[in-house]
């Protein structure tokens, strides 16, 4: 007899057949649509290159100068050290310093849990650096082992600061172990280990979190926070006197460490273990007994190993500040308008105004003690002064001025000569040794330019100093003399003045320039050649001779772009509070007092909250459609040394079909993708400026074979655009190691500004100075191109603060965002043969527009003025929800070309092939990225002659028969059941 299922036994099993077709019908999807970042984790290609010639031609238009990883990550190593050996910065030295050998005892939780890096896209791999216990042993020291097992297994093993990271809570607490907690055996063991006491003071910064500004009493107990990657717990302050201080100040912890240290030890050695300037004060004060001081900021891999050859004297420091040291770090203007400041009247709206205007860092400081010495501006009222002070000071205000940096030995610097001509100044400096030791020497070179009626009248800001030069020594011997000359821009003398000209002036008058061995030091010099003295209120007498006067006859306009030949003129007077708010005034040294900034209150207005609404980009209604899908017989690799502007790009372009380029513009997350038909390959783009071994959402991650370097800010410390330039080019050798894996694009260097001290990536750029940025990104960009990388810059623009990045608006005014922050980005971009293919974009509003959709800096700006004919990405874009402002047709509008975006399914745009607007927007996004590419080392291998075909990946084709492999199954399980199962109703 012929066996039946009853119907409540086939159910289940007809459900469950559908249930796994689903899923594996929804898993096929899934993974169809991230197909690029499977690829990528893999390691395998949906596309093969097939050559159709003889194969004659060479096709390694980048080189690789290493044969073995081994000798590259070796060389990898020697670079970095001698980046920390250069960048580390001696703040004080009253004779502790340098120690030759001996025995010494480590303190602090830091000194067992070194930040090598930061956080975010900053982090790195250093899972296999040296120890700071490894690193002075391998220089000769004896380290106390007692202390050591104390901190790292005994009663301080588990307790440690909390590390800034992507959790985006901006909530860090700083913990440190009490010397109530040492035994016997760790008080015991000083005497044998008690050459010298080293402690470690540690300060951590990542994406997505600012760093406190004060420790209110809810610090006092522990919090759990859901941030923006996910969970957060915060253990409560160690104090409750901590209440009321900040993240960059020492803890009451911290400062019982430090006077228990000295009141034990007669050498007293601190390392400052941070990439955001901190308060230190302490180090000046008798009962902290501090006797030296080195910053070694994020020391990467092997950074330690140059922090032990330093402390040695092996290495003789020669690292310079990049930014002003202040005593009180809320003391700088623009700390009044950080944060978390909102939009009263429309909902969920933050902004930021940046009322201090140029007066950023160095140029607040110096030029208001400039003001105080001549008696003008009202420099001296209490307007910013510190702790409740009657008047302003800049000696209780600044403890080590922007370019301080000490050494082991002494040098003489001598102005000898100054030259005009062609649009530039050139000063000559004989630098002489005149100690014991070999050492480097950094020539500083700073401009005062006149400030005037004129400038009062019509809102012009003039900085007393301004960085317009430097030069680094070679290694010069006790003795030795070099002659060094420095070559500065008129163009770098020029002032924006947005509300006269509306461009670029260089008004009559003389101009000063001096070297110093730092801003402050530079501008006494300035001072001394006006006549001034101590007897005027100056800290200290100024040398006259060190400066040189440039007079200029008539005022000259710079109107015109020296790149393009485009005209310079205003694009930010959107961006510009003024613009909402007549009454609103930037600070302004023609009245410190009155201009002084206060937390700015904005409140919505019609055209606010208009302007705040997600954008939808326009049709043109004379838009053509262009060309696609031609035969033109054209492939990339014909097109490698083919100028941006030469015709035969259309005719490539032409051969684009239009579903090609909506995918490679709209899916480009940590990659750009294949186009076939003109023999493009696909690239991958790393993510973050000290480390290469991760590609994001893509998955692949190579930390064994690549290398992590020290942070940007230790970079610029060393004031050596040379290793900056070779950092780079290590970069670019890591990349062309990985092989098929493309690791041709890279999302650094990173390039903005220190506004505040708080900024969470601080240690991700490079200085609060846009002089100064510039030149290492430059040198950074140059090295890395050499290799065939394509570095995308980043973040373009005025992303200076990451609370409320993703939606904030920025507010400021033209003169400050061009001599400010887009200073750092232009001579990284404008130079067309070593200049960055790519720029990344910021998530924030320029004004009240998001930076992508800002044509006046995205087009106007960075293609008109400068001629950047790469490509233009947003930031991180794979969560739509997440960040509204990246919308795609109004980006593509703005001038953005790619979407930092794995999902097939994201900013999709509906009918866009048969739209001329959107049409015309996909080819020029795809034009800019076929350019960046064809320059790439993705080309390697690739000849004129060769076809670029797609192919289906082995994990794909195994897919999609498991996909039919299942699917025949499930049927015939169903045909079965359904024989098998009586359906009539019992």
């Amino acid at each position: 007899m012929k066996k039946t299922l009853s119907k409540k036994k086939a159910i289940p099993l007809l459900v469950l057949i559908a249930v796994v077709v689903c899923a594996l019908g929804v898993g096929t999807c899934f993974a169809n649509k991230y197909a690029p970042v499977i690829n990528t984790f893999l390691g395998t290609k949906s596309y093969e290159v097939r050559e159709t010639g003889d194969g004659a031609e060479d096709t390694e238009y980048y080189k690789a100068s290493y044969a073995s990883e081994q000798e590259r990550l070796a060389a990898d190593s020697a670079a970095a050290q001698q980046v920390q050996g250069e960048g580390s910065v001696l703040l004080k030295n009253d004779g502790a310093l340098p120690l030759a050998g001996g025995s010494v005892s480590l303190f602090g939780v830091s000194s067992a849990d070194i930040l090598y890096g930061g956080g975010g896209s900053g982090a790195v791999d250093a899972s296999t650096a040296p120890t700071l216990k490894d690193a002075l042993e391998q220089a000769g020291y004896s380290v106390n082992p007692t202390m050591w097992e104390f901190y790292t297994e005994g009663a301080a093993a588990d307790i440690r600061m909390d590390v800034a990271d992507m959790a985006g809570t901006g909530r860090y607490v700083i913990h440190e172990a009490s010397p109530e907690l040492f035994s016997s055996a760790e008080t015991s063991s000083f005497d044998e280990y008690g050459d010298a006491a080293i402690v470690t003071f540690a300060r951590s910064g990542s994406e997505s979190s600012d760093l406190p500004t004060v420790y209110d009493e809810s610090y006092l107990e522990p919090m759990d926070i859901e941030g923006f990657m996910g969970a957060f717990h915060s253990d409560p302050l160690d104090s409750p006197d901590d209440v009321g201080r900040h993240y960059l100040e020492l803890t009451a912890t911290e400062e019982e460490l430090l006077r228990y240290v000295s009141e034990r030890f007669d050498k007293v050695i601190v390392l400052i273990n941070s990439g955001n300037a901190m308060e230190l004060s302490f180090l000046d004060e008798e009962e902290y007994g501090v006797d030296a001081c080195l910053w070694i900021g994020n020391p990467g891999q092997d950074g330690l190993l140059a922090v032990g050859s330093i402390l040695t004297g092996a290495i003789n420091p020669s690292g310079r500040t990049t930014d002003t040291y202040a005593t009180n770090s809320l003391s700088a203007p623009a700390v009044q308008n950080f944060g978390n400041n909102l939009i009263s009247g429309a909902e969920n709206s933050p902004f930021v105004v940046y009322q201090e205007g140029i007066y950023v860092g160095y140029r607040y400081y110096e030029t208001r003690y400039e003001d105080v010495v001549l008696g003008q501006g009202n420099a001296s009222s209490a307007a910013g002064a510190s702790d409740g002070a009657g008047s302003w000071s800049y000696a209780d205000e600044v403890q080590f001025p922007f370019g301080y940096g000490l050494s082991y030995t002494t040098f003489e610097q001598a102005l000898t000569g100054s030259s005009s001509g062609d649009g530039t100044v050139t000063l000559t400096v004989d630098v002489t040794n005149t100690g014991e030791v070999a050492g480097k020497d950094v020539v500083q070179v700073y401009a005062q330019s006149p400030y005037t009626d004129y400038d009062r009248e019509n809102g012009v800001e003039k900085s007393a100093v301004q960085l317009v030069g430097f030069a680094k020594t070679k290694l010069l011997e006790p003795g030795e003399t070099q002659t060094l000359s420095v070559e500065v821009s008129e163009k770098d003398l020029a002032s924006y003045d947005a509300d006269g000209a509306g461009t670029y002036v260089l008004e009559g008058g003389d101009y000063l320039l001096a070297i110093g061995s730092d801003a402050h030091d530079a501008l006494n010099n300035i001072l001394a050649a006006k006549g001034a003295t101590t007897a005027d209120g100056m800290d200290a007498e100024g040398d006259a001779e060190k400066v040189a006067t440039v007079p200029l006859a008539e005022t000259d306009v710079y109107a015109t772009s020296q790149h393009t030949g485009e005209a310079i003129e205003n694009q930010f007077a959107d961006a510009d509070m003024r613009t909402y708010d007549e009454g609103f005034t930037y600070l302004s040294r023609s009245d410190w007092e009155g201009t002084y900034p206060t937390t700015y209150a904005l409140e919505a207005t019609d055209e606010i909250v208009a302007g705040l609404a997600v954008k939808e980009g326009a049709d043109d209604p004379e838009a053509e459609m262009p060309v696609t899908g031609a035969e033109n017989g054209l492939t990339l690799a014909m097109m490698i040394d083919v100028p941006a502007d030469d015709p035969s790009w259309d005719d490539l372009l032409d051969q684009l079909t239009a579903e090609e380029m909506y995918n490679l513009v709209r899916v480009g997350g940590y990659q750009t993708q294949t186009v076939n038909s003109v023999g493009a390959p696909a690239t991958v783009c790393v993510d973050g400026p000290a480390f290469v071994g991760n590609a994001g959402t893509t998955g692949v991650n190579r930390p064994e074979s690549t290398y992590a370097w020290c942070s940007e800010v230790v970079i610029a410390s060393t004031w050596n655009v040379e290793l900056a330039r070779l950092m780079g080019e290590m970069i670019g050798e890591d990349c062309l190691a990985q092989g098929d894996l493309n690791f041709a694009g890279w999302y650094a260097p990173a390039m903005n500004i220190h506004r505040t001290a708080f900024s969470g990536r601080n240690f991700e750029y490079y200085s609060e100075d846009g002089f100064l940025s510039g030149e290492f990104g430059t040198a950074t960009v140059a090295g890395a191109r050499s290799k065939g990388v394509i570095t995308f810059v980043k973040h373009f623009a005025l992303n200076d603060q990451e609370t409320n990045r993703t939606t904030i608006a920025t507010f400021s005014n033209e003169q400050a965002i061009r001599e400010i922050y887009l200073a750092a980005f232009e001579p990284s971009i404008a130079d067309e043969e070593s200049g960055s293919l790519g720029v990344m974009l910021s998530m924030n509003r320029i004004g009240l527009t998001w930076s992508g959709d800002h044509k006046g800096m995205t087009t106007n700006v960075l293609r008109g003025e400068w001629g950047f004919d790469g490509t233009t990405i947003t930031d991180q874009a794979s969560y739509p929800e997440a960040f509204p402002l990246l919308a795609i047709r109004a980006g593509l509008e703005g001038g953005t070309d790619l979407w930092l975006n794995s999902g097939t399914d994201n900013w999709q745009i509906e009918g866009y092939e048969s739209n001329p607007t959107v049409m015309g927007q996909l080819r020029d996004a795809a034009r800019h990225i076929l350019y960046s590419v064809s320059r790439s080392f993705a080309m390697n291998g690739i000849s004129s002659t060769a076809q670029v075909v797609s192919v289906t990946p082995i994990w794909q084709m195994a897919l999609y028969v498991l996909d039919a492999v299942v699917l025949v199954g499930a049927v015939a399980g169903v045909v079965a059941l359904v024989r098998k199962t009586s359906w009539s109703q019992s």
